[in-house]
């Protein structure tokens, strides 16, 4: 079956008025379907229908039919001159995101490490998660403990330096089409929730080259971030310093700032290519 180019097949997955019986079945065939990716996964040359449904202990009907819904949304594709299924485009698509991902914090480590010895603070790398800043990467002192933006948490964007940096960088439609959509919640007193003050200070961090978080996310914290770009000159991540509000006063913002897009710089001349997509 080709690819569904409007993957017709997805327009009754979002049903409000499904039943329970329904729900659970449809749970039922999202883990069957993770089987099967699995299986076709550590097939290497793919494997036949029958192959299949003996692996995984399924009907062929019932194999057939999950293997054509993701056939029609790329993730399985069909090989009519040895009629085996294999790994579709979409699941390997989806594959190479996670490397992406994985590898900015892995590559990028070694320039975290040296920023953490020079700053003698916790060092964090984030990517955008859409509507949300995930991290990737975080080097830290000897003896201070794990960060709230521990590796694969995720973090309002209008909270956090990370997120704010990487909004500043945004396209105007991908940043309106944000604001339009995410309500700006508040986790301090010093969150901004207003979109027009949000707005002028995306601006100001344009200006100015790095963002910070005075308090905005966690009290007692604050965090000073820059932008990560790849070798197109496309904003990829965000390189962030992160410390209690003792250790960083407002007389040492800058100087971090000013560290950091040096780091930054760094990171996007060794690494920039390997993020260029």
């Amino acid at each position: 079956m080709p690819p569904g180019g409007d993957h017709a097949k997805e327009r009754k997955i979002l049903d409000e008025d499904i039943g329970e019986g329904d729900r659970l079945g449809r749970v039922q065939s999202l883990v069957r379907a993770f089987g099967l990716l699995d299986t076709l996964a550590k097939s290497g040359d793919g494997l036949t229908l029958t192959e299949i449904a003996s692996v995984v202990k399924l009907p062929r009907s019932t194999a057939h039919r999950l293997l054509t819904t993701m056939d029609a949304l790329r993730y399985v594709e069909f090989d009519n001159r040895t009629n085996r299924w294999m790994i579709g485009v979409q699941a390997i698509t989806l594959g190479s995101a996670f490397v992406h991902i994985r590898d900015i914090g892995r590559l990028g480590r070694p320039i975290m490490r040296s920023l953490m010895i020079d700053s003698n603070e916790v060092v964090n790398i984030g990517v955008s998660d859409q509507t949300s800043v995930r991290y990737v990467g975080q080097v830290r002192p000897l003896g201070v403990q794990r960060d709230a933006a521990d590796n694969g948490t995720t973090l309002p964007m209008h909270t956090t330096a990370s997120g704010k940096v990487l909004l500043a960088h945004w396209a105007d439609d991908q940043l309106s089409s944000f604001l339009r959509k995410q309500t700006l919640v508040r986790r301090t007193r010093s969150s901004i929730v207003e979109e027009r003050e949000l707005v002028r200070q995306l601006a100001e961090i344009r200006t100015r080259g790095y963002a910070v978080d005075d308090q905005e996310n966690s009290m007692g914290r604050r965090c000073v971030a820059v932008p990560v770009f790849n070798c197109h000159r496309q904003v990829r991540a965000s390189l962030s310093i992160t410390g209690g509000i003792a250790r960083m006063p407002d007389s040492r913002l800058a100087a971090l700032g000013h560290s950091l897009a040096g780091a930054a710089a760094r990171m996007t001349s060794t690494i920039g290519s390997v993020f260029a997509a």
